[in-house]
């Protein structure tokens, strides 16, 4: 072999390698393009529907684009003038894992559906009951009570038995919320590779789902906390667990064996 094969197979060579690690880094490093915009003129124009509006919220995938607001007594959560999630606790930018929920009215099958833009309030958060949804939609823009906007990262989705209470308190003592990240990773029906720790700012939310059928009380709930100083937007490795295959194993029923609603 002459001087110029070699040199060409070197190339080659080269050439390859550095394709496969192309390859790998955009198969297993793939990094989301959703961004943080100013909700400020969002915010101010929600405010002329009367509530206590406390912060906006977008989530990667979906149509979710809507203000937060808080709930009290006299909140009317089913009216129909404009889409909203609300809080029962009272934030003042001191939390540390604040949940939010909004209505499911149309998304509440054994096969939610995805993509549907006619969908209103938290609908379509359903998606996330997809593995491959999950694996490329993972990040929540997310306004607090301050006008402070930051990017949220999931780790954990459930869809549990739920009464929804924790909606009720914003803030944790330390050991509240390493409990609290333990028994949402427990629940959850998938592993995703993100780290979490007590000293995390978090963000969940809640819709209401009829997917075990009309007499059930099941929420459908998904987990975030705040991305990291320096931490790059890098969807995290996502697989499904024990818990996905009870999930499963409902979607596939038959019909003559399941209740649509």
């Amino acid at each position: 072999m002459n001087k110029k094969m070699i040199i060409a197979l070197i190339i080659v060579i080269i050439i390859v390698a550095f394709s496969l690690i192309f390859v790998y880094y955009r198969t297993n490093f793939k990094t989301s393009t959703f961004a943080v915009l100013d909700e400020t003129d969002k915010i101010n124009d929600a405010k002329k529907y009367g509530d206590d509006v406390v912060g906006w919220l977008r989530v990667e995938g979906t149509n979710i684009d809507l203000p937060l607001i808080r709930a009290d007594k006299d909140t009317e959560l089913l009216r129909g003038d404009y889409d909203f999630a609300w809080t029962n606790s009272f934030p003042d930018g001191t939390g540390n894992r604040p949940a939010y929920i909004s209505h499911n009215i149309r998304n509440v099958s054994r096969n939610p559906i995805v993509g549907d833009d006619t969908m209103t309030r938290f609908e379509q958060l359903m998606s996330f009951i997809y593995p491959s949804f999950v694996k490329e939609n993972q990040f929540i823009e997310f306004t607090d009570s301050e006008g402070d906007t930051s990017l949220y990262r999931v780790y954990a989705v459930a869809l549990l038995n739920d009464d929804q209470n924790a909606s009720f308190s914003d803030t944790y003592t330390s050991s509240e919320q390493k409990r609290y990240i333990k028994k949402a990773k427990r629940e959850s029906m998938y592993d995703i590779d993100v780290d979490v720790n007590e000293d995390d700012l978090m963000l969940t939310l809640f819709t209401c789902t009829r997917f075990y059928g009309a007499d059930t009380s099941y929420s459908f709930r998904v987990d975030a906390r705040k991305l990291r100083d320096g931490e790059d937007k890098v969807y995290a490795k996502v697989k499904t667990n024990e818990n996905y295959e009870k999930i499963k194993e409902r979607m596939e029923e038959k019909n003559e064996n399941s209740e649509e609603v």
